[in-house]
């Protein structure tokens, strides 16, 4: 019975995930802060500021993929592990040069070091729960990733005024490398391995997950020729189109277009990722909820992301738009809480999705989130100085995200992208011979209790 399960997993999601995820946050996010001071006593040219800003981007980007795929092969204890105490040293060696080489170096590879922390906590999550639990296992994955924004800022800002820049650096390098050592420690990329479990946990987990083939040769390349694949990379572009807003863009609207003093202003940026921050908790939540009423993915994740970007994209246009500052702030903060509830369901699908390449599928997606950042904040920036108008440029961008809806459409996280063996029966949940339940067999399912595996049998769908 469930209530005679232990929790080890979700003490490893709260306390070894999630940290190390917010600490990579903290990592990233202290250039930006301290970008005005170093290029003001470095003597650094504004080209040469933004060039080490951006290099962090290109090489995390370019790492996703190859950073999944070792976390499925060789599992996120030791990726994460080793690529957690790189960067780490590379934040604490940052301070030790002057020169725009050798910060642009440190830049260059701690992006690259920290593309493998994303793709090795999915997997971890997806080792570690059940698929009846997952939604709620990556809304404490995201919480850390969201926690960032809300403390950098201050944290980084209160340290350089109080110990200066290097101070920064030297902390959170450290922090990196208590946290990863941490990890080393709590962490086994097989539950049943774990000293701490119980054998009541071990086999919960263990009968929660889909059965996974062996990888035939040549399979991930097979993935780029079905059109899912590419789907699944463009509907996450245009979420992060409206993300980006809010990790770019947001204090200047505040200040230029709304006119707020840069002391209300900071007052008033946080609270959307407040929003987000507790909006991750209810979506998970209610997927998880959905998928125990239901016994389908496809209700458990498709409505709620084509819902949570029409949501997003509507409360950001309608903010452009309102005149209070109230509504204004109201709107923007119901805009990013719809985009963490797509979210959890976009890396609840990438488990579903990936199976076997779950790590892979995980960079793959980050891949085409990271040239969002890049094309969403250009987007923006154009649009305003061609129209003179931010409204004109949230109108853009939540009009090109609300597509991301439709686009689920197509998606189907109830169908793996790699095909099953021929003489492998498919459970339920994970038949691809019917693309959703009918209303009949789901109205049928409303109220029926799952066994403790979160599946069951469903006769509509066999």
């Amino acid at each position: 019975m469930l209530h005679n399960v232990s929790n080890l997993r979700w003490k490893i999601a709260a306390c070894l995930v999630a940290p190390v995820t917010f600490a990579m946050t903290l990592d990233r996010a202290a250039m930006t802060v301290a970008a005005p001071t170093i290029q003001k006593e470095l003597g650094l040219s504004i080209v040469e500021m933004s060039m080490i800003l951006t290099v962090y981007f290109w090489t995390y980007a370019i790492g996703q993929v190859p950073a999944g795929r070792m976390a499925e092969r060789i599992g996120s204890r030791k990726v994460l592990f080793t690529t957690s105490a790189l960067w780490s040293l590379m934040m604490i060696v940052t301070p030790f040069g002057t020169t725009f080489a050798w910060l642009f170096g440190c830049r260059l590879v701690l992006g690259g070091a920290q593309s493998a922390d994303w793709s090795s906590g999915i997997v971890a999550v997806k080792r570690w729960f059940p698929r009846s639990e997952r939604a709620k296992g990556n809304s404490m994955l995201l919480a850390g990733l969201y926690l960032g924004p809300i403390v950098s800022a201050p944290l980084t800002a209160w340290t350089i005024v109080q110990f200066g820049w290097h101070a920064v650096f030297y902390g959170f390098g450290v922090l990196g490398l208590l946290l990863g050592s941490i990890w080393w420690l709590g962490y086994r990329d097989t539950p049943a391995a774990h000293p701490l479990i119980t054998k009541a946990e071990a086999d919960y987990i263990a009968a929660g997950q889909p059965p996974e083939n062996p990888p035939a040769k040549g399979a991930f390349v097979r993935c780029f020729r079905q059109p899912r694949f590419w789907v699944f990379g463009l509907q996450y572009f245009l979420l992060v189109l409206i993300q980006s807003f809010y990790t770019t863009w947001l204090p200047t609207y505040l200040m230029r277009a709304r006119g707020l003093s840069l002391k209300a202003m900071g007052m008033y940026a946080s609270l959307p990722w407040i929003a987000v921050f507790l909006a991750v908790f209810a979506a998970g939540y209610l997927c998880d909820r959905l998928l125990k009423k239901t016994g389908s993915i496809y209700w458990a994740r498709t409505p709620v992301a084509m819902v949570g970007f029409i949501v997003s994209a509507l409360a950001l246009i309608a903010a452009s738009r309102a005149a209070a500052i109230p509504a204004v702030v109201g709107l923007l903060c119901l805009s990013f809480a719809a985009v963490g509830f797509v979210q959890v369901v976009v890396w609840s699908a990438t488990q579903d999705l990936g199976r076997e390449f779950t790590g892979v599928m995980s960079g793959w997606t980050n891949v085409w989130g990271a040239l969002s950042n890049v094309a969403g904040p250009v987007t923006v920036a154009f649009v305003v100085k061609l129209t003179h108008s931010w409204e004109s440029g949230l109108i853009v961008i939540g009009a090109a995200a609300a597509c991301g809806a439709l686009l689920w459409i197509f998606v189907h996280p109830e169908r793996p992208l790699q095909a099953r063996v021929a003489d492998e029966p498919a459970t339920p949940l994970e038949s691809s011979s019917v693309p959703s339940p009918s209303v009949e067999t789901l109205a049928a399912a409303i109220g029926e209790r799952l066994p403790e595996g979160g599946r069951e049998a469903n006769p509509a769908r066999l």
